[in-house]
């Protein structure tokens, strides 16, 4: 017998070494009463093949909620108004801005096809970064409030990357029957953490209002933080569908046997790309139009908003920044909190259309909120010193019911398209979807300002309109769906009582 000794192992001492490596990964991860630590992190209620890239996702997701406090949403739009007195041209500049980018969202994601995601990603996450620590170097001059804007459109601009990324990153590590619960609890850690964050900072800009030059820097310190984390995360199956999107040639990321990266950055690549999907997925056609009314209703009176807020209804006031922070910004998130995990199961468990058709009867209802503030606000002559608290209030239960929409949409945003994809389609239709959303947050918000100018409080009434037909569409497609497994089931009874028995 053959003495075998050396580097080698048998079968038995590797399956040993392999289940011992399985054993420590699996006691690292459950974190229970071991020494006095608890499961801070749930990760007993997720599949233990997810549960290591959950665990270094949520460390990532937690540092990177101060970044998106400062580039998402109304805080910008809110710092152009106050810090650089910008004009309701540029406030809407800015407050269109971050969804306006998402444009750019078809290129990254016709670029990621055939490529290395968390590479892509991590590349994503680092120009953001790099992007909002360059505001240090703002002056506080007459244009310093349009160098702000573009400053926060060239972090945006790499955010759309991660956020068009971090979708097939989530198709690819969480199984789908858990997977909006997973995500759920993945944005209401970085909701906390940008709620925390942008409390913080709005104090300290009322105490300062120059304070941004040190506040975007530090906050894109915390943001390196978030991008280190991204190094221990995998991407489950990447290699395997590599190689088969590349012949077998290469695993590496690089396009072999496809497009180059110059030609899939063309225009004209991705438009074809974009209009193929849309012509042959009639399903996601429809889908998207109603996506586009049910944004229209959102946007049509996002400057609005920031508008009524800033310069008549809390014009003049103390710690201006902090109250306008908390109708805008706070009290949204603390709501899409508080309804996120509600939302993600019913969410998995009726599945995007009726979803859609739902959260859109809560849009209606925060618009028509925020209508009857408007009014109450412009007729204050009329309506006496009362008109002013009925505002404030109107305008709260606005943001209240805001929130709630916003926590499921949230995740029907990031999840909706997987109901019409494959895997390997996953990234072209997240693409052609936040593209789109860019698309309407470019001319929407201009759009919804120039009524305002023109019919006034009549904008709210035609984001009702907007919203009704969305709901219509989304509803239209579920009984399609509902219908379709009937008929087929009917077509095969036919058949089987056609055919001539023996």
């Amino acid at each position: 017998m053959v003495n075998r000794t050396g580097p080698c192992l048998d079968f038995g001492a590797w399956s040993g070494l392999r289940l011992a490596t399985i054993i420590r990964l699996y006691a690292r991860l459950q974190l229970q009463e071991v020494n006095g630590r608890v499961d801070i992190y749930g990760l007993k209620r997720i599949p233990f093949l997810s549960r290591y890239n959950f665990f270094h996702e949520f460390h990532h997701i937690l540092a990177w909620g101060v970044i998106v406090g400062l580039i998402e949403g109304n805080f910008a739009s809110i710092v152009v108004a106050k810090t650089f007195e910008g004009s309701d041209f540029l406030i809407t500049i800015a407050s269109a801005t971050p969804m306006a980018l998402h444009i750019v969202s078809l290129v990254w994601g016709a670029y990621c096809v055939g490529r290395r995601k968390l590479k892509i990603f991590t590349f994503c996450t680092t120009g953001t970064v790099l992007a909002l620590a360059s505001v240090a170097m703002t002056p506080d001059v007459s244009y310093g409030g349009w160098l702000f804007v573009l400053q926060m459109a060239a972090a945006q601009f790499f955010q759309t990357g991660a956020v068009t990324v971090r979708s097939s990153l989530w198709k690819s590590n969480y199984p789908p029957l858990v997977r909006g619960q997973i995500t759920a609890r993945l944005q209401m850690a970085r909701a906390v953490t940008r709620l925390v964050s942008v409390a913080i900072i709005a104090t300290f800009f009322d105490l300062d209002p120059q304070s941004y030059r040190w506040i975007y820097p530090s906050a894109a310190l915390i943001g390196a933080i978030g991008v280190v984390c991204l190094r221990r995360m995998r991407v489950r199956g990447e290699v395997g569908e590599l190689r088969r999107l590349h012949g077998g040639e290469r695993g590496d990321g690089a396009l072999t046997g496809h497009a180059s990266a110059q030609r899939i950055l063309s225009s004209t690549h991705v438009l074809t790309s974009a209009i193929s999907v849309l012509k042959h997925d009639t399903r996601f056609r429809n889908y998207c139009i109603a996506q586009m009314l049910a944004g229209v209703t959102n946007l049509l009176v996002r400057a609005v908003v920031v508008v009524i807020l800033t310069q008549q209804v809390l014009a003049g006031m103390e710690s201006g920044y902090w109250l306008n922070t908390v109708l805008l910004e706070l009290l949204p998130m603390l709501l899409m909190l508080a309804s996120m995990h509600a939302s993600a199961r019913y969410f998995d468990r009726t599945g995007v259309l009726r979803y859609r058709a739902v959260q859109m009867i809560g849009w209606l209802l925060a618009i028509f909120f925020g209508m009857c503030g408007t009014l109450a606000i412009g007729n204050m002559d009329w309506i006496g010193p009362r008109a002013l608290l009925i505002s404030v209030g109107c305008f709260a239960m606005f943001s209240i019911i805001r929130g709630i929409c916003l926590g499921g949409g949230s995740i029907a945003w990031n999840l909706g398209h997987l109901h019409f994809v494959n895997n390997e389609d996953a990234d072209v239709y997240m693409g052609i979807h936040v593209s789109l959303t860019g698309l309407r947050a470019m001319f929407i918000p201009i759009l919804g300002m120039v009524l305002w100018n023109w019919i006034g409080w009549g904008v709210w009434l035609v984001s009702l309109v907007s919203g009704s037909l969305a709901i219509c569409i989304f509803r239209m497609l579920e009984l399609r769906e509902r219908e379709a497994p009937t008929r087929a089931t009917s077509l095969i009874a036919v058949e089987t009582l056609q055919k001539p028995t023996a």
